[in-house]
C-alpha cells in the first residue's frame, strides 16, 4: 500500500474525529433557555425570635431555609435576591439566576444573637426593599418582580409600623410566609441553636422568653402588598406556592438551540470504519513481519 494512501487514511481519521466532537446536525428545535420572566426578592427576618422551637418541633429559621431552597428548586431559571433584616438590614445577595449561589446564601444565613439588637419592627427592611425593587425595574422592566417575605411578624420595638402599601406599585406578586404558633416557644441561646446552653431569658422576669407569631400583622403586610399569605408549620407544599407565582419560561428556536437532526452518529460510524480499516492494515503488516522472520523449514530441521 502506498505511503500517500496510508497518510490520507490517517488524516481522514483525524478529520472525522474533529467533526464528531463538533456534534454536527441541521435544523433547530425549541429548547428551554432555562430563564424565566420573574425576579424574586426574598426578605428574611433574622431576629432572634426566628430561633423559636415551634416549626415541626425545630427552629423556625431552619424551616424557612428549607422552604426557600425548595421554592428555588421549583422555579428553575428565576432570578433570586436575598435581603435580611434584624437590627440592621443587609443585602446578602443581589439578583442572580445561579441556584447554587442562592441556596448557599440561604443555608449560611445566621440569626442575630439574643441581645444584639434593641427590638425590631416588621417594617425594618422597607426602604432597602424599595431601592432593590426600583433598580430591578430600571434594569429589567420586562420582568415581573415578586416578593417573598419570611417572618414571624413579631414587633419587639416601640413605634408604629410603617405601611408596605408604598411598595405595591413595584410588586407584581409574591407571598408572605409566616412562621411560629400562637402558643409560642422558647428560643435557644446558642448560636448553633442547640439547647445545651439553655434558652433566651426575659430580662424583666428572668424567665425563659416566649416568642409568638403575629399572624394579624403578617396578613396586614400581605394585604398592603396585595399578595398571598401562608402559615408555615411543617415542610412540604412549596411546589404549590411556586405554581401560584406563575412563572413563564423563554424558548429559543433559532441560533443556539440544539440541532433537530443530529448527524453525530453518522460520522461516528464513519470514524469506526476508518479505525477498523487502520487496525486491519496494522494487523496484516504485523502478520507479514512475523511470517517473514520465521526460519525456512529446511533450516529448522538441520
Amino acid at each position: 500500500m502506498s505511503t500517500a494512501l496510508v497518510l490520507g487514511r490517517r488524516a481522514a481519521i483525524l478529520l472525522v474525529l474533529v467533526v464528531v466532537l463538533l456534534q454536527p446536525g441541521f435544523g433547530t428545535r425549541a429548547a428551554p433557555a432555562q430563564s424565566s420572566d420573574i425576579e424574586v426578592l426574598v426578605v428574611v427576618d433574622r431576629t432572634r425570635s426566628m430561633a423559636a422551637l415551634d416549626y415541626a418541633a425545630g427552629p423556625r429559621i431552619l424551616g424557612a431555609q428549607a422552604d426557600l431552597v425548595a421554592l428555588a428548586e421549583a422555579l428553575p431559571g428565576a432570578r433570586f435576591s436575598l435581603l435580611t433584616y434584624g437590627h440592621d438590614v443587609e443585602l446578602e445577595l443581589p439578583f442572580t439566576s445561579d441556584g447554587t449561589t442562592f441556596r448557599t446564601a440561604v443555608e449560611t444565613l445566621r440569626l442575630e444573637g439574643p441581645f444584639d439588637g434593641s427590638g425590631s419592627l416588621a417594617d425594618r427592611p422597607l426602604e432597602t426593599m424599595r431601592d432593590v425593587l426600583e433598580r430591578a425595574d430600571e434594569q429589567h422592566p420586562d420582568r415581573r418582580r415578586l416578593v417573598v417575605l419570611v417572618s414571624d411578624g413579631e414587633n419587639t420595638a416601640d413605634g408604629e409600623q410603617a405601611s408596605y402599601a408604598d411598595l405595591e406599585d413595584l410588586v407584581d406578586g409574591g407571598i408572605v410566609l409566616g412562621y411560629g404558633t400562637e402558643e409560642g416557644a422558647r428560643m435557644p441561646e446558642a448560636d448553633d441553636l442547640s439547647v445545651e446552653d439553655g434558652y433566651v431569658y426575659d430580662q424583666e422576669t428572668g424567665e425563659d422568653a416566649i416568642s409568638r407569631i403575629d399572624e394579624d400583622n403578617l396578613e396586614q403586610v400581605a394585604s398592603e402588598l396585595e399578595i398571598d399569605y401562608a402559615h408555615r408549620t411543617e415542610p412540604g407544599g412549596m411546589d404549590r406556592v411556586a405554581a401560584d407565582l406563575e412563572a413563564t419560561y423563554a424558548y429559543d428556536e433559532g441560533e443556539g438551540a440544539p440541532a433537530k437532526h443530529d448527524l453525530t452518529w453518522l460520522f461516528g460510524l464513519l470514524l469506526l470504519a476508518l479505525v477498523l480499516l487502520e487496525l486491519r492494515t496494522w494487523w496484516r503488516a504485523l502478520w507479514t513481519a512475523h511470517t517473514t522472520l520465521q526460519p525456512a523449514p529446511e533450516e529448522a530441521t538441520r
